[in-house]
């Protein structure tokens, strides 16, 4: 994959943005310069589109950005009918040369909406110009957000004064080179860039691109990242999606209903061909299952009867031994498939519930962590009656439905960095459905409340490029 720097030279010098995702190039295949295009709202239309599609990549929201917060942590236990893929992450063993490389993505994302932004007076003035404005400087944040959850820490964690954030790419210069700034800086570009996207945004773009719902959602996310709980607070009172009922819930994950999701990658299965789902399992022509990672055993517990999330999320199937597993089928495709494509759900209702209550909790403000809190258990639960929690009781339970709500959607291992807590992955439960099995070995059980190894190191390949572009600490 080509780094960072290679990708905006050639994204800046030659102004074409040409991905493998084909069907939705930013330029034309005549491969026009700004000055021949960008000139009128339909060529701003595709180039918006081709924004979009920067966000599918295998080591974004088409697979990476979904499954490896979990694989790092306690979520999932390696299944050793598997191909043991992603297992130097699962076991931290990950380096410079073996390396989550995240950055081509988001910086060519940056890339596509920086030339929209750039060019974005050659349209008239006007709701429709707004609003492609909003969404390129949107999109934008999302991709640098992402990169500061991977590779720096949140603003509530321990020794994030001396964390480095990414640099932020605003103009088309092909001889670019950024140091990393702090990573306050980096947080504070995010937040500032979605303030401004929420006053040019349209309120409905329909789930698969942003909108002000979505804006209004990932501030929430990325308030409650920097502690600033109140707005945080501020920015979810003002999402209007509801929470997906128990009714509609199941439906979400075939992608048979949009219920509760706010912002998705919606992709095509025959004609993009990400595959989110196969990170966790394939099939057999035979619908068994041959798994990759299964849910964790002590998770599976966690999950009680009355939870529609337990058959929503897992099955136990077979594999091609009889082997039982707790298999993980939120991602295992589109209604009657089971290739492992679906669309990639960004932010949906639940979390913004989630992150009011954890923000009313840290401000100390039980009454009202508990309606939200509420809100949500009340959509999952059959027959649901809250247990009025307060105090450490009411944090305690926020964070498990956190757990619990967000399995599988690349959550697990950011909150606990945030929360500054450590993974512990049990010492005797083995990957099949009853906790019998192979148990993870015990060199991987623990990894201690801020390691570095919560941070992911830049690649080796980037350094190669730019030797001065600073390595995350622990890797040098």
């Amino acid at each position: 994959m080509k780094n960072i720097f290679k990708t905006l030279l050639f994204g800046f010098g030659l102004i074409l943005v040409q991905s493998c995702d084909d069907e939705l190039n930013q330029l034309p295949n005549d491969s026009l310069p700004p000055s021949s295009y960008y000139t009128n709202a339909s060529e701003f239309e595709n180039a918006t589109r081709g924004i979009y599609s920067g966000f599918m990549g295998g080591s974004y929201y088409g697979g990476s950005m979904l499954s490896l917060p979990d694989i790092m942590s306690d979520n999932v236990i390696l299944a050793q009918q598997g191909r043991r893929s992603n297992q130097s992450f699962h076991e931290w063993r990950h380096s410079p040369n073996l390396a989550w490389g995240l950055l081509y993505r988001p910086y060519l994302i940056t890339n596509r909406a920086n030339l929209v932004i750039t060019n974005i007076d050659n349209i008239d003035d006007g709701s429709e110009k707004n609003n492609f404005l909003g969404e390129a400087r949107a999109s934008r944040a999302l991709a640098m957000f992402d990169m500061i959850r991977v590779y720096g820490k949140a603003l509530t964690q321990n020794g994030s004064d001396t964390s480095l954030g990414l640099p932020i790419i605003e103009g088309i210069d092909p001889n670019v080179r950024a140091l990393r700034p702090s990573v306050q800086v980096s947080y504070d570009y995010v937040v500032s860039e979605l303030e401004a996207a929420k006053g040019l945004i349209n309120t409905d773009n329909g789930t698969g691109r942003l909108n002000k719902d979505a804006v209004n959602a990932l501030l929430s996310r990325a308030y409650l990242y920097m502690g600033q709980y109140q707005n945080a607070i501020t920015a979810a009172n003002a999402v209007t999606t509801p929470i997906a009922p128990i009714s509609d819930f199941p439906q979400v994950w075939v992608d048979a209903s949009e219920s509760g999701v706010i912002f998705k990658i919606d992709q095509d299965r025959n004609l993009d061909g990400y595959q989110p789902g196969v990170e966790w399992s394939q099939s057999t022509a035979n619908n068994e299952v041959i798994p990759e990672y299964v849910m964790a055993y002590s998770l599976s517990n966690l999950y009680s009867s009355t939870d529609i999330r337990k058959s929503a999320y897992t099955s136990i199937l077979a594999d091609v031994d009889g082997d039982l597993y707790n298999a993980i089928i939120k991602m295992y495709g589109e209604t009657g498939q089971q290739n492992g494509s679906v669309d990639a759900k960004v932010i949906r209702a639940a979390e913004v519930a989630l992150n009011k209550a954890e923000a009313h909790a840290m401000l100390g403000q039980d009454a009202d962590a508990l309606a939200a809190l509420d809100e949500l258990r009340s959509n999952r639960y059959a027959g649901f009656i809250s247990g009025g929690e307060t105090g450490a009781a009411l944090v305690a339970e926020i964070k498990l439905q956190r757990r619990l709500e967000l399995f599988a959607e690349g959550h697990r291992l950011f909150d606990l960095k945030r929360w500054n807590e450590g993974i512990t992955r049990s010492a005797t439960d083995g990957e099949l459905f009853d906790g019998t099995g192979t148990p993870v070995p015990a060199a991987y059980l623990n990894l201690a409340a801020g390691s570095d190894l919560f941070q992911m190191p830049i690649p080796q390949s980037e350094i190669n490029v730019y030797p001065e572009f600073q390595q995350n600490p622990g890797y040098n």
